[in-house]
């Protein structure tokens, strides 16, 4: 008998443990933090678990006054599984869609790549020998501030055979000493390249209408051969017009080709943060009278299905019909949370599906801002990777 009751309890074990580590379960256990009442505990993948329900609401007055309260959810109404603050107050964005040029001007020079330079003893990189790395933003030759490229080479020149370089790593001050190499052609280098700028057309998402904060591209802006997020000193995004659409080959990806200026007297907005999430600043002559105004929706609240994405590919905003493949569970700010494929046959025909100059498109379901495009696949250029506009607001947005 009690070898019976044995086997029955490593079974009842066993099944209880495999139900905990189900799909069903880690969607439960991974939900946000804060979810929204009207759709996140009422999705599918909630309501259609019957051991799993919703049994309790709290009646703590500190979250009433923040318009939230907290749901206990539990396995077959008995053991606690965990507590979610329910919010009832959704915020709400001007979602734009529009096509603008992104300038950043870096303080001083970053480094972007390194060659070896051939002398008459041999090859050598002077700044690789001296501990620099790409990435490194090269602030101050001799104490004196660096402005851009061109000021950085007359530094330079003027520095005799070596110098001590200022530079930032990871938000800290460091510094270097160099000594120069002549090449064979009798120039004094010191085999680094260097940038002091760069540009390109992305999409503004989305923006605050009281502070006139707004959030754009999805993803950061990095120098194209170091692949390091540029830390701007300063930076504005201009009104872009597009031109014509190349579409991807399978090796590179599509492009929106536009043009926007480069100068800061027309700029419609500062870029004051760029992050892994986007780039956000404060608009200060932007006109979006399409803007629509919309609910940020909770992560957990995206759900696989049909969806439309917002794009100025044909010039002007268009709504372009999309479906989410792939939904993923995130608790806590990440990207590429989602995965979209372009259905909508108009956009097929311009674009083939997502381009470059598309990254920022928000992504609109249930008549609510879920996500914004961050990523094609070059081999499928139909699909691509959105970020969750909530995580986009949290850190972007005040």
């Amino acid at each position: 008998m009690k070898r019976y009751v044995r086997i029955f309890s490593m079974l009842l074990c066993a099944l209880l443990l495999g139900w905990y580590c189900s799909p069903r379960v880690y969607r439960i256990l991974h939900l946000p933090g804060v979810v929204d009442l009207t759709t996140e505990l009422t999705a599918p993948s909630l309501s259609a678990a019957s051991d799993a329900r919703l049994v309790r609401n709290s009646g703590d007055e500190r979250i009433a006054e923040k318009t939230e309260q907290t749901k206990r959810i539990e396995l077959f109404g008995i053991l606690p599984l965990r507590d979610v603050a329910v919010s009832t107050n959704q915020r709400t964005v001007a979602v734009s869609g529009k096509t603008v040029g992104v300038i950043l001007k870096t303080e001083g020079v970053q480094i972007v790549g390194f060659e070896t330079i051939e002398t008459e003893t041999g090859d050598i990189c002077p700044a690789v020998s001296a501990g620099l790395r790409e990435g490194d933003m090269i602030t101050a030759i001799n104490g004196q501030p660096i402005a851009d490229s061109d000021a950085f080479s007359g530094l330079c020149t003027d520095a005799g055979e070596s110098c001590t370089l200022t530079y930032l790593r990871d938000g800290r001050t460091y510094s270097a000493s160099l000594t120069f190499v002549s090449d064979r052609n009798g120039e004094k280098r010191i085999g680094a390249w260097v940038r002091d700028s760069t540009s390109g057309i992305g999409t503004l998402s989305f923006y605050d209408r009281t502070s006139g904060m707004y959030a754009a591209l999805g993803h950061g802006v990095t120098d194209v051969d170091s692949q390091k997020l540029i830390a701007p000193a300063t930076g504005f995004i201009t009104d872009a017009s597009i031109l014509r659409i190349r579409k991807g080959d399978g090796d590179r990806a599509g492009e929106l080709i536009g043009q926007f200026s480069t100068d800061p007297a027309e700029a419609v907005g500062t870029i004051e943060q760029n992050t892994q999430f986007g780039v956000s600043g404060v608009l200060t002559a932007f006109s979006d009278p399409s803007a629509r105004i919309l609910e940020i929706a909770q992560s957990g609240a995206a759900h696989k299905g049909d969806a439309y994405i917002l794009s100025a590919a044909d010039g002007g905003v268009s709504a372009y019909s999309v479906r989410v493949i792939r939904v993923d569970v995130q608790s806590s700010p990440e990207t590429q949370g989602m995965m979209i494929e372009i259905t909508d046959p108009s956009l097929l025909e311009k674009t083939g599906g997502i381009v470059q100059g598309m990254s920022g498109s928000p992504l609109i379901q249930d008549g609510r801002l879920v996500g914004v495009v961050t990523h094609v696949f070059l081999s499928q250029p139909t699909r691509g990777y959105c970020i969750y506009a909530e995580w986009m607001a949290n850190e972007l947005l005040p």
